[in-house]
């Protein structure tokens, strides 16, 4: 009866209010800003913000992969599957130009002697020997190790990407800050380079500090066992000095450190109360020393300090 009624006056049909509010909230998503609802007041202008808004962050785009950089890589003898890897490790691989590569590759097989049969394994140890600069890092880090006397070079290929005034010399020089002679300190380091890879904050100053406080040792035991600092502080060093402290006995720092856990504990209990073998005597190594176990634990520690 309605319908007709309105048909008949000729009178629109009101909007009914479901579809009247689906209209408005089409128009809220469509013109927020210019919406004007017949009938309804305009919404009050927002104030303005007192701070900037802040600028929205660029969008870098990602480096091109270099294909000429692979080439050489492949050509090399660098298996397919460890060029992502190395880029993995060095991103700087995506967009170095292939001739820096080259260069760096020609430059460990000519000069520093490194057979090209290990180049792959140099590389995916240390990736960023690729990306150093001859001139400027490799060739002056490759002279520092060969005037400190470090042996065998092309095995340990992976410290020539590092800083001599940022890397090496500190090392040399917190040596020195404990009293050890500049020899000293040089003779370490030749006779194990792993201390180049240790950080001096973070690994070398907390425990010379342990060794010389709360062990009351000198400096000098460094001298004769630098793979003191390839030890944790934490799990290995303080537990150990600990257990000997409580039984009084004073164990040189191989014979404390070097042996697994229970060679150390059984060894232990029957040197309470007596002298431990002289470092000369047939029983040092025999009764005191454990290679194997260290051989492990310092290789493991000196990759995780390697950057």
């Amino acid at each position: 009866m309605e319908e007709l009624l309105l048909r008949h006056a000729g009178l629109p049909r009101p909007m009914a209010p479901r579809r009247r509010l689906r209209v408005v909230a089409v128009a809220l998503r469509t013109r927020p800003t210019s919406l004007a609802v017949p009938g309804l007041p305009p919404a009050p202008a927002a104030p303005p913000s007192p701070l900037p808004l802040p600028a929205p962050e660029p969008v870098l785009p990602s480096p091109p992969v270099s294909a000429d950089a692979a080439a050489v890589l492949l050509a090399a003898g660098v298996p397919p599957a460890d060029v992502p890897r190395a880029a993995g490790m060095c991103p700087e691989l995506l967009s170095v130009p292939a001739e820096t590569i080259a260069a760096a590759l020609r430059f460990l097989t000519e000069e520093a002697g490194v057979p090209e049969a290990d180049l792959p394994r140099v590389l995916r140890r240390r990736p960023r020997l690729l990306v150093s600069p001859v001139a400027a890092r490799l060739r002056p880090t490759l002279y520092f190790l060969r005037a400190v006397g470090v042996p065998d070079l092309h095995r340990r290929a992976d410290l020539l990407s590092f800083s001599v005034e940022d890397k090496l010399l500190p090392r040399i020089e917190f040596l020195e800050s404990l009293g050890l002679p500049s020899r000293a300190a040089r003779s370490m380091a030749r006779r194990f380079p792993a201390l180049f890879c240790y950080g001096v904050e973070g690994n070398m100053r907390p425990k010379a500090e342990y060794l010389l406080g709360a062990m009351g040792r000198d400096a000098d035991e460094l001298l004769e066992f630098p793979e003191y600092f390839s030890y944790a502080l934490a799990t290995r060093i303080a537990p150990r000095h600990e257990a000997c402290a409580a039984r009084g006995v004073r164990l040189p720092l191989p014979a404390m450190l070097r042996p697994g856990e229970a060679k150390f504990r059984a060894t232990l209990a029957g040197c309470v109360g007596s002298t431990p073998p002289r470092r000369r005597s047939p029983l040092w190594h025999a009764t005191w020393v454990d290679d194997g176990d260290h051989a492990g634990a310092a290789a493991k520690e000196a990759a995780a300090a390697a950057v």
